[in-house]
């Protein structure tokens, strides 16, 4: 059965997650469908445990994302580099079918928070990233971190399947990202309607 929200939250601004670990604010754009200040508590214990151990790459199939960081730094994974992201670097523009994650970078004893812009124009589908898909992902998480419950993957491929994205499977592996959306539409958005799962929920 499909995970079922304890809560209402839905439209809540900001969202906050992972107690208090992260929040993202949503901010006005006048060219693009989303545009969230996110923030990163870097000291708090759920952040260090993702240095430890690091989300799984992804990557999205018809829109590019911007990320420009305001405070601090990221590591962010760029196809097979892995950059330093800071604000000197101004925003940087991820296009489609690019592997690519975000972790906060180096701890500082005077860095306390980092601060970054993640935004996108809109694709021309029904499936794609928006604020819907980054609230419900968000909190969809921090459920199941909060409650010590195992990540669903007909859940994760749902919602990643209704935002145009697919979860990266291991390079040696031919034709890897056909694969993976395959997946997306096969198990997330076919197998998931047929077992009533839902990419997205008011709660």
């Amino acid at each position: 059965m499909p995970p079922r929200p304890k809560t209402v939250t839905a439209g809540q601004d900001p969202v906050v997650v992972f107690d208090g670990a992260m929040s993202s604010k949503r901010l006005p754009h006048e060219s693009r469908i989303f545009n969230l200040e996110l923030t990163f508590d870097d000291h708090h214990p759920h952040l260090l445990k993702t240095r430890e151990q690091e989300p799984p790459e992804h990557f999205h199939y018809f829109q590019d994302e911007f990320i420009q960081v305001l405070e601090g730094s990221v590591i962010h994974p760029f196809g097979k580099e892995r950059l330093l992201l800071t604000p000197a670097d101004g925003e940087v523009c991820i296009p489609p079918y690019v592997r690519n994650n975000l972790i906060p970078g180096p701890l500082s004893e005077d860095q306390k928070t980092t601060r970054f812009l993640l935004s996108g124009p809109a694709a021309d589908s029904n499936y794609m990233l928006d604020l819907i898909f980054y609230e419900n992902y968000y909190r969809y998480l921090d459920q199941a971190v909060s409650g010590n419950e195992s990540i669903d993957l007909i859940q994760v491929l749902s919602m990643f399947d209704a935002g145009a994205s697919g979860l990266c499977l291991p390079w040696w592996i031919p034709f890897n990202m056909t694969i993976s959306r395959v997946l997306g539409i096969v198990v997330g958005r076919w197998l998931g309607g047929l077992l009533s799962y839902q990419p997205y929920y008011k709660e």
